[in-house]
């Protein structure tokens, strides 16, 4: 059985009104005589006046630095200011930064330009004027001055006003070398006879795409000379030199990085071994959470610098690691002695993503920083959000000519389950362009979807399917299904056992009668073909927080 993710899309727009191809004519004017039946209509060759454009908005905007110049390396702040000089009401202005403008300032999304930065942007009434204190960092440091150049969109896309600021930078150096040396005895430093020739190393701007490299010499000393003044992320590249990983550092060129230890450490080679675990079965958005990291050294060096790289997958319903993780925060470190399990109690928010997903996740490795992850211990632990609503909608369809487009299949009976002893169960069919929906589903738990086609047709690929739905209700998980002509012995479909309680209340089809549960033997719910909900029983779970369906959840690795 293939696992498939449901994910979420934007509804399809409905069709838009047809429109007459018919040029429109002028009423004919009363001095004119009336036709003959015989004769044809006299038509008023005179245009239509054109409708007046309405006016669109115009705005000012301007750039005022805070300093009249600034050393690279420092933060570059400014006022952002727009007046609407217009004399209609600008609406859903947002600002367009130039950034491939030579100098051009590197903004931050967040908090970046503030509203002006995202939907749906300001709206300003004539005459009026706001302004935002915005923050960026010196992108380009070949260049002695920073940019700010762009323009104001309106809701329709279009340039409403420009701005364009400038403003000097000093370039000031600092130097940056050290010694590279392997940590063989594993206790962080470096001791005679570790030094390492001939590793190269690279030293990347943290910001821009600017990068210098250098290689250590006979005695592994390691110059890379006097460049600008700023952050630097300096590694090896991720992979392993000469048996030695080489952790990623943050070093801010000065004063004090002419003499850097630069620790080159072994791969962990099954050393280390981690679990994670929640300290609680159900959150809500925002809070905070805890999370208890146990890790243990079964090697015969010291572990020194190990952290957690967690959600690299990047998705919105998991924790990413931050200050609240101590030292296994990412460019922290905790020291693990051979033999020893240490216990970490870590803290933080839970993501407002959760609450659409239904769960929260937390999902790490652990190890040096930024190298050898794939040899690196991976622990995952899931919690349960509830009070999210999700909806599944989705279409069977056929190709039987390749050339043309695929066709929806009618009459497809469609069964979801939840997993457990006591399934929920409910079914609904296709309609007659294939497609199907099931409404008010309890996102979090994983669903398995059975397809009955009708005689002469079969499902070409898994069937069932295991699915997660993912809310909100107005943006429905949408899944595709293809089916071919053939027999093939249909699916055994899901029955709950005796004993599960089997009432369940369903949304009713348009044209159906409203608060009317259904329910049997088998724990069945039916409905329309367009409309299916897991009604009363799905919030049922919801209210209990999907307490069931968790009950094992750390023993589940997560799927998607």
């Amino acid at each position: 059985m293939t696992g498939v993710f449901a994910a979420p899309a934007l509804a399809d727009p409905e069709p838009s009104a047809p429109t007459s191809s018919a040029p429109a004519t002028s009423e004919t004017p009363s001095s004119t005589p009336a036709p003959t039946p015989s004769a044809p209509p006299v038509e008023n060759s005179s245009p239509a006046a054109p409708k007046p454009e309405a006016e669109r908005a115009r705005v000012e905007a301007s750039v005022t630095f805070e300093k009249p110049s600034y050393k690279v390396g420092e933060d570059v702040r400014f006022t952002f200011k727009i007046k609407n000089v217009g004399g209609t009401r600008a609406v859903g202005l947002q600002v367009n930064q130039f950034f491939s403008e030579p100098g051009s300032l590197s903004i931050p999304y967040e908090p970046g330009w503030g509203a002006w930065g995202r939907a749906p942007g300001v709206s300003l009434e004539p005459d009026e004027t706001k302004e935002v204190t915005v923050t960026g960092q010196i992108g380009d440091l070949d260049k002695d001055i920073a940019v700010v150049r762009g323009f104001v969109s309106d809701e329709t896309g279009l340039n409403a006003g420009e701005f364009n600021g400038t403003v000097p930078v000093t370039k000031v150096t600092g130097r940056v070398a050290g010694v590279v040396f392997g940590d063989k005895n594993g206790n962080g430093k470096l001791d005679d006879g570790e030094q390492l020739a001939d590793i190269p190393l690279t030293l990347r701007y943290s910001i821009g795409s600017k990068e210098y490299k250098a290689t250590s010499d006979a005695d592994g000393k390691i110059d890379f000379g006097d460049v600008p003044a700023v952050e630097y992320l300096l590694s090896g590249g991720g992979d392993s030199i000469k048996g030695w990983l080489f952790p990623l550092k943050v070093i801010r060129a000065g004063a004090d990085t002419t003499d850097l230890p630069i620790r080159g450490v072994r791969p962990l080679n099954d050393a280390l071994k981690a679990s994670v675990s929640f300290t609680k079965d159900t959150y809500k958005p925002g809070e905070l959470a805890h999370v208890t990291v146990k890790l243990t050294n079964y090697g015969r060096l010291p572990l020194v610098g190990i952290v957690a790289g967690c959600n690299r997958a990047g998705v919105d319903f998991a924790l990413k690691g931050g200050p609240g993780w101590g030292e296994l925060e990412y460019f922290a470190g905790a020291t693990i002695a051979p033999g020893q399990t240490r216990i970490f109690d870590v803290t933080e928010k839970i993501p407002d993503g959760a609450l659409n997903h239904g769960r929260v996740s937390v999902s790490c490795d652990f190890g040096y920083t930024d190298v050898g992850i794939g040899g690196n211990p991976h622990a995952s632990d899931e919690a349960a959000v509830p009070g999210g609503i999700a909806t599944l909608a989705g279409q069977v369809i056929h190709t039987a000519d390749p050339d043309k487009p695929a066709k929806g299949l009618a009459g497809v009976k469609v069964v979801l389950a939840s997993d457990g002893d006591c399934p929920t169960i409910v079914e609904t069919a296709t309609d007659a362009e294939g497609h199907f929906k099931i409404a008010n589903l309890v996102p979090g738990p994983k669903y398995r979807l059975f397809f009955a086609p009708p005689q002469g047709w079969r499902i070409l690929y898994d069937n069932p399917i295991s699915i997660y739905v993912v809310g909100p209700v107005d943006n429905p998980a949408r899944l595709y299904v293809e089916a071919g002509q053939g027999d093939e012995p249909p699916p055994t479909l899901p029955t709950r056992r005796p004993g599960c309680d089997a009432s369940a209340t369903t949304t009713p089809a348009p044209g159906a009668p409203g608060n009317q549960a259904s329910g049997g033997g088998t724990g069945l719910a039916r409905t329309g073909a367009d409309v299916l909900g897991l009604g009363a029983l799905a919030l049922a779970t919801l209210v209990l927080g999907a307490g069931l369906v968790f009950t094992s959840r750390r023993r589940r690795h997560q799927a998607d």
